[in-house]
C-alpha cells in the first residue's frame, strides 16, 4: 500500500514539472519575454495612431526589441521610447517608420538604414522628426472609398476591398499616400469648381498676353539666358569681385575706425566757430555784403600782371603813449596823383 502511495506522488510530482514547464514556455511564447541586455531609444513623429506599448520594434523584419513607452511633447509630436537588443547599430542615418503588422490594424516600428552618417548614437538618443514616418490610416482611406462603395453591388465591393488589401500587403504605405493625396485634392478641386473656373479664365488671358507679346517674351527669355552665360563664364571674376568688395569694406572700416578722433575735432571745431560767427553775425553779415567790392578792387591791382601795384599816400606808425593812448607819427606822406584829394 505504501509503495502505491509512493508511486501516485512521483507520477503526480512528474506531470506538476512538466505542467510547470509547460506553463512557463506558454508565458514566454505569448508573453514575447526577452531576457538579453537592451539599449533604449526614442523618435519622434508626428502620428502614432494604432502604435501601443509592447509592440515590436524590427530591422528587415527581424524581432530586435519593443515599444517602451509613448508620450506627447509640447502638444506638437509625440515621443516613442523603445529598446534594442545590444547587438544592434542605431546611427545617423537610421530611419523610424510605423507599419502595419497584420490586417485587424496592429503595428510595429521599423528601423530602416538611410542617408545620413555612419555614426553610432548613444543609448538614449532621439531620432529627429525629420527621420521619422508615421503610418498610413487605414480607416480614413476606407472611408473615402464609401461613396464608390454604395454605387457598386457586394460583390464588387469584395473584389475592390481584396485588391486593396493586397495592395496594402505590399507597399501599403505608398499606395496609401497616393490615393489619401488623390481623394484629398479631388475632394477640394470639386468644392472649388467656380475657382479653378475663374483661374483657366485668368490663365488664358495671360497665355493670350504672352501670345501677343511672344517675340518680346523670346527676347527676354533669350537676353535672360545669355546674362546668365556671361555671369557663369566670369564666374571667377565675380567671385574676386566679392572678395575684392569684402576686403575693401573692411579698410574702409579701419580708415573710418582711424578717422575718428580726428572728425570728431573737426566737427568740434565746426561747432566752436559756427558759435563765434552767430555771436557776431552782424560783423560777418557786412563782411560778406562788402567782399565783392573788395575783390573788385583787388582785381584791378592785378590787371598789369603777375604783381599788384600800390601808391603809397600816407604812412603813419602807432605807438602807445602816456596812460594808455595811442600815438600816430606820420613817417611819409604825399597830396599829388592818386593821392590828390577829391
Amino acid at each position: 500500500m505504501r509503495n502505491d502511495i509512493k508511486a501516485v506522488a512521483w507520477r503526480l510530482a512528474i506531470f506538476a514539472v512538466v505542467s510547470l514547464v509547460g506553463a512557463a514556455a506558454l508565458i514566454l511564447v505569448f508573453a514575447q519575454l526577452r531576457f538579453q541586455s537592451e539599449k533604449r531609444y526614442r523618435a519622434e513623429f508626428a502620428d502614432v495612431s494604432g502604435l501601443e506599448n509592447g509592440n515590436f520594434v524590427r530591422i528587415a523584419g527581424v524581432e530586435v526589441g519593443k515599444v517602451k513607452n509613448i508620450s506627447i511633447q509640447q502638444d506638437k509630436f509625440a515621443m516613442v521610447e523603445f529598446s534594442v537588443d545590444d547587438s544592434v547599430a542605431i546611427t545617423g542615418g537610421t530611419r523610424a517608420a510605423i507599419r502595419y503588422d497584420n490586417q485587424i490594424g496592429g503595428r510595429y516600428l521599423a528601423l530602416e538604414e538611410g542617408a545620413g552618417s555612419v555614426t553610432r548614437l548613444p543609448p538614449g538618443a532621439t531620432i529627429p522628426l525629420g527621420r521619422t514616418e508615421p503610418a498610413l490610416d487605414l480607416d480614413a482611406l476606407i472611408g473615402g472609398f464609401r461613396p464608390l462603395f454604395r454605387a457598386l453591388d457586394p460583390v464588387q465591393v469584395n473584389a475592390l476591398s481584396g485588391q486593396l488589401i493586397s495592395a496594402f500587403q505590399g507597399q501599403g504605405a505608398t499606395v496609401g499616400s497616393v490615393l489619401t493625396q488623390t481623394a484629398s485634392l479631388t475632394a477640394q478641386l470639386a468644392d472649388r469648381d467656380e475657382l479653378i473656373g475663374q483661374v483657366v479664365t485668368n490663365l488664358n488671358t495671360v497665355l493670350g498676353s504672352l501670345g501677343d507679346h511672344s517675340d518680346q517674351f523670346a527676347k527676354a527669355v533669350d537676353s535672360l539666358s545669355g546674362l546668365l552665360k556671361v555671369l557663369a563664364d566670369r564666374r571667377s571674376d565675380v567671385r574676386n569681385a566679392v572678395a575684392y568688395a569684402d576686403a575693401g569694406a573692411g579698410t574702409v572700416a579701419d580708415l573710418l575706425v582711424q578717422g575718428r578722433p580726428a572728425l570728431k575735432n573737426t566737427v568740434h571745431q565746426a561747432d566752436r566757430v559756427a558759435g563765434v560767427v552767430d555771436a557776431d553775425h552782424d560783423y560777418f553779415d557786412n563782411l560778406l555784403n562788402t567782399l565783392p567790392d573788395s575783390y573788385r578792387i583787388l582785381d584791378r591791382q592785378g590787371i598789369y600782371g603777375d604783381f599788384f601795384g600800390f601808391y603809397l599816400c600816407d604812412a603813419f606808425l602807432k605807438v602807445n603813449g602816456k596812460g594808455g593812448q595811442p600815438v600816430y607819427v606820420k613817417l611819409a606822406g604825399q597830396s599829388t596823383g592818386r593821392c590828390t584829394p577829391k
